[in-house]
């Protein structure tokens, strides 16, 4: 089970000056400088209530992106940006995914990407671009369902690209791309949003969405570990997904660490508290499998506590006997204290389980 690498994002692309068209001149752009800094250390900086931060200290990225639009992550390796539904195809959008770069450099990962989609006669624009220090492409042309613009950035080992659709030459998908990219850098350590204005109260019978509102989710998932069932001779090495360690499931348990492949957990409630864990007694959510196993929404800036108890019911049916592998190794409560700033999204707040008798 290696570690739950979820969600890191990617980086994205380029200062957008006012004409964003596929014909602008290449440029190389640093969008970290484009970032508030203190002493020189880059930090994410949410810079007004018309846009929300997305904080990834998990995966080590940030980006700031258009109050007004929704946060759906379909898959662990995909984040989308969108204004009420993923069917939404008329509103801009932006489609985030990262996966195995394969040793491929950007220059032939825009090469592959240009020879799947391009069509004969229609002109690619590529733009280059430097975020982060790493090297990212612009694609411009593309074929595809609307009109599309693809960024593509490596960064170690991963690749990460980019789309936003429909880019019709609207004033909103521009704003949209330039909002994103402009912001994104790989130095979460810092929330700061010093000249946010004040949110303004509403009027009686009014209901306001407020853009300072916070979310935190996760996983809950099956730690696996395959060791053999007791009675059987302890295995001659370490088997896959185990570290090797006594705790009350014997010589071996699970690895802490989230794989491709193993299974969520659904049904489960999760507690959240106000204040530091442990604490209890704001909301309650039941797990599912089908997206993020849970998530807490429209929460206000402040310090919060998400914790599972193995021994209420309906968790007690559904986990015991086990063990509590992630975030450490534990038996009964298992809690994560977290701190949200106005309108940052906490993600990867996880919890890993090894069932005593299944692999």
């Amino acid at each position: 089970m290696k570690l739950k690498s979820l969600i890191p994002f990617l980086l994205l692309a380029a200062l957008i000056l006012s004409a964003c068209a596929p014909s602008v001149a290449a440029k190389s752009v640093s969008v970290s400088e484009a970032v508030s800094s203190e002493g020189g250390q880059v930090k994410c900086v949410r810079e007004s209530d018309a846009t929300r931060l997305l904080i990834q200290s998990v995966e080590g990225f940030c980006l700031q992106f258009p109050a007004e639009y929704d946060l759906v992550i379909p898959t662990q390796n995909e984040i989308v940006l969108v204004k009420g539904s993923m069917l939404n195809h008329v509103e801009p959008g932006a489609y985030v995914n990262w996966r195995p770069a394969e040793g491929k450099t950007v220059e032939q990962a825009a090469d592959q990407l240009e020879a799947d989609y391009a069509v004969p006669g229609m002109e690619v624009t590529r733009t280059s671009f430097t975020i982060g220090g790493e090297p990212a492409i612009v694609l411009d042309g593309l074929t595809g369902q609307d009109v599309n613009r693809q960024v593509l950035v490596v960064r170690g080992d991963r690749l990460y690209q980019l789309s936003f659709m429909p880019m019709d030459g609207s004033d909103a998908a521009e704003q949209m791309y330039e909002t994103i990219v402009r912001s994104f850098n790989f130095h979460p350590e810092s929330n700061a949003c010093p000249d946010c204005p004040e949110v303004e109260s509403s009027g009686e019978g009014q209901l306001v969405k407020d853009p300072q509102t916070a979310m935190i989710s996760g996983w809950v998932w099956h730690d696996q570990c395959d060791s053999g069932k007791d009675g059987q001779a302890a295995p001659a090495s370490t088997p896959n997904g185990c570290v090797e360690e006594d705790s009350v499931l014997g010589q071996y348990h699970a690895n802490s660490v989230l794989s491709v492949g193993e299974p969520l957990i659904e049904g489960l409630v999760v507690t959240l508290g106000e204040g530091s864990c442990p604490a209890t007694g704001l909301l309650e959510t039941f797990t599912i499998t089908t997206d993020l196993s849970y998530s807490f929404s429209d929460l206000s800036a402040g310090i919060y506590c998400v914790s599972i108890d193995p021994q209420r019911e309906p968790n007690f049916s559904i986990l015991r006997p086990g063990v509590w592998t992630y975030p450490e190794v534990a038996q009964g409560v298992i809690s994560t204290t977290i701190i949200v700033e106005p309108g940052e999204y906490k993600g990867d707040i996880n919890f890993g389980w090894d069932h005593q008798f299944l692999p």
